[in-house]
């Protein structure tokens, strides 16, 4: 007998280590014990004794990094690794997690005889939106989630993590990059640089807030009945449910005005944000940024109807197929992560809302009838550039103790010749501060300190575009292989450059910016799938009188092959709107729960 210790305490057994060897041809996972902060792992030494080559493995995947390691073992040897030596990657797959929290407030229902109304795939802004409003309606609902609970709301609404450096800091949905899950491949050449959220809540517990309606050229690829769905109701239900504000100031209003003077061609708004204030009146407390998250959690812990009645959450299920009969989805197949079994469960409708990516690789791997082949087609993330930069004492919009957030759209904004100016534009002055949150003194003195007296800012340009048809994404195999992704930027014209880097350069001049330390105020091109808002894989169609022949789902998001089918997520929106999409998605969810709720 000989031993092998690997001495850590960043990998203790909430994490699995074990190893594996040359002498089982690298195919058996050798169990360990932790004990006194060591994982001990002991073996004999005549299987061993002609020597061994060895790897530590983490969770049974990731592969410790560098090369293998080696031993001739001596009876009685004991030998001694630590963090030094061994290193595992970054884990990129879904977490799989079962703390106390999601065993006491999500509990899943794991009888696959139980027949439900809807069961909605994904509890991201759509999914999550439908299947909270469905139960509400009396409906029983089932939300299959891959991943599982990680907070209970936005990660705006807890402890920021800030960054002590005198530069723009996304701090409102900053730990993004800490959850964020990339279950993709990009094929060579392939420019897609965006992760998926697979949580409860989804991307919903990490996006900026900020909710713009569509105006009507972004509309005009849309189908009728929607457009008119969406400025008749749709948005005022939407914003009702995202508790939509729009904060003034007299330093807001100073910044409209000025800029309203100085671009008398464009209109100037005070930025819609999904942010709940308090009520002064009923002496309530905010509930800040919107998440699915938090409105799904909100439902389980609160008996009765309009409550944990009629909705169902099973965590830790990743779909792995969708059976279908004729016209009929009859039953979804689920792998349930933490017991390891395959799960089938059935209802009289289904909704994929996975995301734009898993949602097309579901309909892709269950071989749904696609008859206009449009499916994982289209792949599109709009055209957006910023800039970061700073204003000085001088600045005419200086404030050091103010913030502001404007969206500015030109007045003949549209997508004719005549018309070009096809995006939006976000102007960010005291960015740090604008939906900042600071709980520690200390740490806010020390960032006005590094900062000094300026103020930090951003400009964004947000461009509208159709879908790409040559971006797509394939499907090579069971649902463990990654897709594989064919994805370019959607381009924009010379003249279109040449317009918004003039009218940034006028803005900052005429603002008096400065560029930040180590930087310059041209503007940086934004990465494909930086900021979610990449859409249009499973398509809507736009005209009923022809059958849909542009699209994979029809106007109430049914797959048109089937009867019972749904989508709902950004995968179905035929354009890549230059207004960020939460608002619209939202709209779309509402409408869905109604139709569904009529069926």
């Amino acid at each position: 007998m000989f031993t092998i210790r690997f001495k850590t305490i960043r990998f203790r057994p909430d994490l699995q280590v074990t190893i594996r060897t040359s002498v089982e041809n690298w195919q058996e996972d050798l169990a360990g014990n932790y004990e006194v902060d060591e994982w001990i792992f002991r073996l004999s030494s005549a299987q061993y004794q002609q020597g061994m080559f060895f790897k530590f493995i983490l969770e049974e995947e990731y592969w410790m990094q560098g090369g293998n390691l080696y031993l001739r073992p001596e009876t009685g040897g004991d030998y001694v690794y630590d963090n030094n030596q061994v290193n595992f990657p970054p884990i990129d797959e879904v977490l799989v997690e079962n703390g106390y929290i999601q065993q006491r407030f999500f509990e899943p229902n794991l009888d696959e005889n139980h027949h439900y109304d809807v069961i909605v795939i994904g509890s991201g802004i759509g999914g999550g939106v439908l299947a909270d409003q469905l139960s509400d309606y009396g409906l029983d609902v089932l939300v299959l989630e891959a991943g599982s609970y990680l907070v209970p709301t936005h990660v705006g609404n807890l402890p920021r993590q800030h960054q002590l450096a005198r530069s723009v800091d996304k701090n409102i949905w900053d730990l993004w990059d800490d959850f964020k899950v990339t279950n993709y491949q990009n094929a060579d050449g392939s420019q897609f640089k965006g992760g998926q959220g697979f949580n409860l809540g989804g991307r919903s517990v990490f996006w900026g807030a900020l909710i713009p309606r569509m105006t009507w050229w972004e509309l005009a690829p849309w189908a009728e009945e929607i457009r008119w769905y969406l400025e008749d109701r749709g948005y005022d239900l939407a914003e009702q449910l995202l508790k939509k504000t729009q904060l003034e100031s007299d330093y807001q209003k100073s910044v409209k005005t000025f800029l309203k003077t100085t671009y008398p061609d464009y209109v100037s708004l005070t930025a819609p944000l999904a942010i709940q204030h308090t009520v002064p009146e009923l002496r309530t407390v905010p509930a800040g940024i919107f998440s699915t998250a938090d409105l799904l959690m909100e439902s389980r812990l609160t008996r009765g109807d309009k409550g944990s009645k009629y909705l169902t959450i099973n965590l830790n299920h990743a779909v792995v197929n969708i059976k279908t009969e004729g016209k009929k989805a009859t039953s979804v197949v689920a792998l349930d992560l933490i017991s390891d079994k395959q799960r089938i469960f059935k209802a009289n409708h289904v909704v994929l809302a996975a995301g734009t990516l898993e949602s097309a690789k579901l309909a892709k791997l269950s071989n749904l009838a696609d008859p206009n082949n449009k499916a994982g087609i289209g792949f599109t993330d709009h055209p957006i550039f910023y800039n970061h930069f700073s204003l000085p004492a001088s600045s005419p919009l200086f404030n050091g103790n103010a913030a502001s957030k404007v969206l500015l759209r030109h007045k003949n904004a549209g997508m004719d010749a005549n018309a070009p100016h096809r995006y939006n534009i976000v102007l960010e002055l005291g960015a740090d501060f604008n939906q900042g949150r600071f709980i520690d003194p200390d740490i806010l003195a020390e960032h006005e300190k590094i900062k000094g007296n300026t103020m930090l800012c951003e400009i964004v340009f947000l461009f509208h575009a159709p879908l790409m048809e040559a971006n797509h994404l394939d499907q090579n195999g069971p649902s463990y292989v990654k897709p594989i992704l064919h994805m370019q930027e959607c381009p924009i014209t010379v003249d279109e450059w040449n317009e918004i880097d003039g009218l940034k350069n006028n803005i900052l001049n005429a603002i008096g910016a400065e560029p930040l330390a180590n930087s310059n105020l041209n503007l940086v091109r934004a990465d494909l799938g930086g900021v979610a808002h990449e859409v249009g894989t499973l398509r809507m169609g736009t005209n009923q009188a022809t059958g849909y022949t542009d699209g994979v789902v029809d106007t109430n998001l049914k797959f048109l092959n089937y009867d019972n089918l749904y989508a709902c997520d950004l995968s179905v929106f035929p354009s890549s709107p230059a207004a960020n999409p939460t608002l619209t998605l939202t709209a779309l969810a509402l409408r869905l729960a109604e139709h569904l709720t009529n069926a």
